[in-house]
């Protein structure tokens, strides 16, 4: 004999009451200073994945820098490359210092320097390479957070495609 599965019934309140229980204090601001992330990353180990997270000490959801959005340091070392990969989530990334090149979706690869900024869409294949004597060191932001939040974060690695939820 099978079990029956039961739904619980859900719960009603007024709108004014919804929209009372949604106000939030106005969040203050932060900085980061540059001469603190760049000391951070000479003792920080760190991956071509990534190196930093800008915390933010004012949000009440951890791994969020700002709503829905997290914003991290990201470093290629020299002579390293990230694997190309794909994942539900967006990037905005601003190269800070450094050369390197950037394949988007098995095209050619394209120049990176100092103060470019790129937009990466979800599920748009990407690979750094970094063939420079230095490190090329990228501002990351993105809606992983947000992504994360609603169950939808999914990554590719080539031929597998997976979810940090799944049991």
């Amino acid at each position: 004999m099978t079990e029956q599965y039961v739904l619980q019934p859900g719960n009603l309140r007024s709108f004014s009451r919804y929209l009372v229980d949604n106000q939030r204090p106005r969040e203050e601001s932060v900085i980061w200073k540059q001469s603190s992330i760049l000391q951070a990353l000479q003792t920080e180990k760190f991956t071509a994945r990534g190196a930093l997270f800008l915390e933010n000490p004012h949000r009440e959801k951890q791994g969020e820098t700002l709503h829905d959005l997290s914003v991290t340091v990201q470093v290629i070392p020299a002579g390293d490359r990230t694997t190309p990969h794909s994942h539900s989530f967006w990037h905005l990334y601003v190269v800070i210092s450094g050369k390197g090149e950037l394949v988007l979706d098995n095209k050619s690869p394209t120049p990176l320097t100092n103060g470019d900024v790129i937009y990466v869409p979800a599920w748009s294949e990407h690979q750094f390479i970094n063939q420079e004597d230095e490190n090329l060191v990228l501002y990351v932001i993105q809606n992983l957070p947000g992504m994360a939040k609603q169950g939808t974060l999914l990554r590719n690695d080539g031929d597998k495609t997976y979810s940090p939820h799944s049991k």
